[in-house]
């Protein structure tokens, strides 16, 4: 009787282990009608379709005829342009500035006011001939340095650069022979550099300074010049005739892995495509050139593929945005040849280049807001030729160890297939290491067939077939202790030079039972 308690408690434990639900141990849903065991229970029962075999996170959609796709995409690529189309640094000196009166003079006690103005120019590397700055930060320094021996009060004016309709200036004091500082904050002030419409970088200013006698002479060798300098000027807009920039597209990756949960694959898709959508801000035309482009297998086999540049029109006002949407599809033959074989990863690098032609006479703008944008996707039908498929499933699985009554030990494998693929399954008994201990399929020939399918590629039907295995005492006794998972793994294809449509409507329904065949004696009781 200790026997038959301790064999139902390992059934159960079994049973329980296996995720399996209530109705799955009534023996019309494990067994064939014509299999009536001592004591089975099933191990396996479950439904493949292609929804549980592809990556995680993959978007599925289906046609109206049901036929699957799979999505993928990447990051999406944003920059903001301010960060790459900048107001760079500028610096002026006026050289040396004498006074308008004789200078003569042995002995100056009084005062004289006197001015002096010009313009300095804007310069930058990229070309760009700017219009108007709105400034959200940044600052302009003033220094300015007498050889008089008399003090100096200094005031800068730039009769365009206004801030709430008023002009930008700036004071310093400076003692006798000595140098003034002074800095400004920029904020909230409008550059308006066209010279009343007559011209682009133009800015000009004027130096109003007070000298105060002090009683020394004045000679005449004796000036004041003036350095002006703006620094880390932030903008909200700009405009006018912009330059050329680049900005880098980083390595990127599209992970595929059309069918994650497969230990290796060699398949072929039909009408892979890439999808892009480029969104630009800017008020002057973008492109996007990948200068790298390639699919990369789950074997690491790199295949490379070229595409021309890809352009999107600026903006024509702040706050537009512009769109442009581009398909790399299947009449592209290198995109055909980075999905064939489908790789597990679509990588990309490359730039984008604001103003590609470079700076030209038409009007453009750039915000603070102003971005460029790109995304990437991948849409794969699941319109197969698969040469090789392999797919693998693991339980936990204890099995009774107290083989004395056990006579033999079978397995009947039942599979139902409504998949347009063929092949052969195994069953493997592995310990707590993963390490296989023993198979239970003792043939490498298909024992699973391919589902019939129509001139189109798609399943018309089912395809049924049992198999039963059988392993004797000694066999089971060697192995039973150990086991502490099953290991089901499926080498699928599909059969001739044609290609399958994966359908919502398509699965794999798997049934794996034990039989024992007990040896019970009355003792045992």
């Amino acid at each position: 009787m200790k026997k038959i308690i301790g064999f139902l408690t390992i059934v159960a434990l079994i049973g329980a282990s296996s995720c399996l639900r209530k109705k799955d141990f009534d023996f019309k849903h494990l067994t064939i009608e014509d299999w009536q065991p001592d004591w089975a229970l099933p191990l396996i029962n479950s439904t493949l379709t292609l929804k549980n075999i592809v990556k995680t996170g993959t978007v599925i959609s289906e046609d109206g005829n049901g036929v699957y796709s799979l999505h993928y995409a990447s990051d999406v690529f944003s920059r903001r342009v301010s960060d790459y189309v900048l107001i760079q640094d500028q610096s002026f000196s006026t050289g040396g500035i004498n006074l308008s009166l004789p200078q003569s003079i042995p002995a100056f006690s009084g005062s004289f006011t006197d001015s002096f103005s010009n313009h300095f120019t804007y310069t930058d590397t990229s070309g760009a001939q700017l219009a108007h700055i709105n400034v959200k930060s940044g600052s302009l320094n003033f220094s300015i340095n007498s050889t008089f021996a008399h003090s100096i009060n200094a005031t800068i004016i730039f009769p365009n650069v206004k801030k709430d309709g008023t002009p930008l200036q700036v004071t310093a004091s400076i003692a006798p022979s000595g140098t003034g500082n002074t800095s400004v904050s920029l904020a909230g002030y409008s550059f308006d550099l066209t010279n009343g419409s007559t011209a682009k970088n133009y800015v000009a200013y004027k130096i109003r300074y007070t000298l105060t006698g002090s009683g020394q002479p004045l000679a005449p060798t004796n000036s004041i010049s003036a350095n002006v300098s703006l620094q880390s000027l932030q903008y909200s807009f700009i405009d006018g005739f912009l330059g050329s920039y680049t900005i880098p597209i980083p390595y990127d990756t599209i992970y595929i892995g059309v069918f994650d949960n497969t230990l290796s694959a060699n398949i072929f898709i039909r009408n892979p495509m890439i999808h892009l959508t480029f969104r630009n801000s800017v008020g002057l035309g973008v492109s996007a050139q990948f200068d790298q482009l390639f699919g990369r297998t789950n074997k690491g086999v790199n295949v490379n593929m070229t595409y021309p540049a890809i352009t999107v029109a600026g903006a024509v006002t702040p706050g537009e945005t512009v769109v442009s949407k581009t398909t790399i599809d299947s009449t592209n033959s290198t995109v055909q040849n980075v999905f064939n074989p489908a790789p597990n990863e679509v990588i990309y690098a490359g730039r984008i280049r604001i103003n590609p032609g470079g700076s030209t006479p038409v009007y453009s703008f750039v915000t603070d807001s102003s971005r460029v944008t790109l995304e990437a996707a991948a849409e794969l039908p699941a319109w197969f030729h698969i040469i090789e498929f392999a797919l693998q499933d693991t339980v936990d699985l204890k099995l009774p160890e107290d083989s004395s009554l056990v006579n033999k030990a079978e397995f009947k494998l039942l599979m139902d297939n409504a998949l347009p693929l063929y092949g052969n399954v195994q069953l493997y008994f592995a310990d707590e290491n993963y390490n296989f201990l023993d198979s239970l399929v003792p043939t490498t020939n298909d024992v699973l067939g391919q589902a019939p399918v129509d001139a189109n590629g798609q399943v018309n039907g089912r395809t049924k077939a049992i198999t039963n295995f059988e392993m004797s005492r000694e066999e089971y006794n060697r192995m039973a202790p150990k086991v502490k998972y099953a290991v089901m793994r499926g080498q699928l294809k599909s059969s001739g030079p044609g290609d399958v449509k994966i359908q919502s409507s398509n699965n794999l329904i798997l049934k794996l039972a034990f039989r024992f065949k007990l040896n019970v004696s009355s003792t045992d009781l």
